[in-house]
Parts: structure tokens; sequence; C-alpha cells
């Protein structure tokens, strides 16, 4: 009796792989769109620095995607170099070589949240809570002759501001970080499936974000955003500041410090006028909470100091919150990729 073997059908995943691969080869050069030659890492070329009160979610970035060429030893005389500046190659070249490289790589950091302002003879109301800021991930990978996609998350955007009676919205998660071949689509370090991520619609995000209390961000992998300032009579309290890294520095430096509360900054602002939590740091400086400058304003300057976006990986400042005021919160920092040969 003979026994017939059927052949496998592998005309579907060719179909899927063929076009996976087409997609990528329309992605830029990562030497080229998003190398930071001085800090000697990849990360966005634009930052979510919108304060708005209503700013659409359509018009914040989520990622930058990008390629990189890895070359094998052996061809290492192909190796060209980057257009204008230095690439992240040998000498200043776009490509790398293979080997064994440490890659330090983070998520975006999360936005802040905005503030809630409190009725003239009302209860209620403060400062919105800094940003979770995000750790990074320090980790061996060996690369081969190839070309892999780089996903470089974005910083999370900022809360909106109260409106009417109800409170400042909660800022948004960082987007996810990843390096994946493009032959297969494997994960070499970071998130799986960073480079599909969407984004939550503001219902989630705030079903998510639970209480709008003006506590501080924060989560797993995440340093901690601080808590904004409550300006209900009798139980005012100080926006409070976000919390530093962990003790392993970073592809090019020390890690960030947090950011300031917008109440607890005393050479510019006055305390208990509901200040925004700062934002937990990351690679870069956590941003600072907004608040009210006061008497020490400048002259012919705006009395309301806006919340700061975080630096690389950090989270962001809460927006200010006070007697018939309310800010929005600020960005969170970009995601970056770092690669250091061993």
């Amino acid at each position: 009796m003979k026994t017939s073997i059927k052949p496998m059908r592998l005309a579907p995943l060719l179909l899927v792989c063929g076009i996976a691969q087409a997609y990528a080869a329309e992605l830029p050069a990562c030497a080229a769109a998003n190398f930071d030659s001085a800090r000697q890492l990849f990360t966005m070329n634009q930052d979510n620095t919108s304060l708005s009160f209503d700013h659409p979610l359509s018009s914040q970035l989520t990622n930058q995607q990008c390629l990189l060429t890895v070359l094998p030893r052996a061809q290492a005389a192909r190796l060209r170099m980057a257009d204008g500046r230095r690439g992240p190659g040998p000498n200043g070249a776009s490509e790398l070589l293979e080997g064994r490289y440490l890659v330090y790589l983070s998520n975006g950091g999360d936005g802040g949240s905005g503030g809630s302002a409190r009725p003239v003879g009302g209860i209620g109301g403060g400062g919105g809570g800094g940003g979770a800021g995000a750790v990074q991930v320090r980790q061996e990978v060996v690369l081969a002759p190839g070309t892999y996609k780089l996903t470089l998350g974005a910083g999370g955007p900022g809360g909106q501001a109260c409106r009417g009676t109800f409170g400042g919205g909660p800022g948004w998660a960082g987007s996810p970080t990843s390096i994946t071949r493009v032959s297969d689509g494997l994960t070499i370090a970071g998130a799986v499936d960073a480079d599909k991520w969407v984004r939550l619609s503001r219902y989630a995000n705030d079903q998510r974000s639970g209480p709008q209390d003006g506590h501080g961000g924060r989560g797993p992998g995440k340093t901690a955003g601080g808590a904004g300032s409550n300006v209900d009579p009798g139980f005012e309290t100080v926006a409070q500041a976000g919390v530093g890294a962990p003790g392993v520095a970073g592809p090019s430096g020390p890690s960030g410090t947090p950011g300031q509360g917008g109440s607890e900054q005393p050479t510019k602002l006055r305390p208990h006028i509901g200040g925004g939590g700062g934002g937990g740091a990351g690679l870069g400086d956590g941003g600072d909470g907004g608040g009210d400058a006061g008497g020490n304003a400048p002259r012919n300057a705006a009395p309301d100091l806006p919340p700061e976006v975080g630096g690389l990986g950090a989270g962001g400042g809460g927006g200010e919150g006070r007697i018939n005021l309310c800010m929005p919160g600020a960005p969170g920092g970009n995601g970056y990729i770092a690669l250091r040969p061993m």
C-alpha cells in the first residue's frame, strides 16, 4: 500500500512574509531619519508637545519606525558613511557589523494628567499627577547579517484640562519600543508587537486610569510620577516630585532627575496653589509640574507656568488646578534604542 505525502501549502505564508518585507522596504534608513549622533542613540525626530485644551489624539504621534542594516564582518569594506553626519556604525557608518551588542532600550514616558478647577465656594480641585517614567531595559543581543526594524515609542500625550465640573483627564501611556528582524518578524529586544501597538481611546484611558484624584502615574517597569496638590479647604497638600530612575547608567551617562512638583519650587512658585505633580525620571529628566508663579512672575508675563514635557523616557508634568482655573498635562518623553558593540 502506497502512502502519499501531501505537499505543504507555503503560498499563504510566503505571501504574508512578502507583504511584510515590502511594507518594511518603504521605511526610511535609521541612520538618516532617527539617529541622534550627539547622544549616539536612535529616537524619534519629533515630540508630542501639544499643551492645548483639546488636542485630537490623531495628531499625537504613536511611534516612528525605520530600518537598520547589519553587514557580515567579511563585508566591512561595504560600510557607507552616513550622509552629512556620523552614523551608528564603525567610523560613523550607516550600517552595523554583525556581532554581540549591548542594547539600551526604553519605551516612551507617560503623559501627565490635567488639573481640576475648584469652583468659588465649592470643594475639590487640584493639580494633575505627573506621568510615570519608563525604566530602561539593558540586554545583550546577537545581530546576524540582515535588516532590522526599529520601532521607537513616542511619549504619551498629556491629559486634557478640566471641563466645567468634570475633572482633568489622565495622561496616556507611552508607546512601546522594539527591535525586530524583518525577514521573519522575530522580536530581538523590547516589546513584542510594538510596531502594531494602538493607543487607547479617551474613554478606555479614563477607565484604565481610575479616579481623577491627582494621583501620580505608576506601574510595573515604571518610575512613579508625583501626586498633584489638593486645594480643597482644610485638606490642602503640595504637589509631589516624581521618583528617580534606578541607578543603572544609560548609554550616554547617568539617568535623569525626577520632575519637581508645581508647588514645591519656592524660587518661582507659590505653595498650596494647585500645582501639578512632577514626572518620573527616565534617561532624561522628568517634567516639572505646572503651577502659579504669583508674585514671582516676571513683569508682563503670564502668572501660570505650564507643565514641562518629559525628557527621554521620562514622564510629563501634571497640569495646574486651582480656583476657576485648570491646565492640561504635559506629554511624556520619547523612547530610544542605543546599541554598543561588546
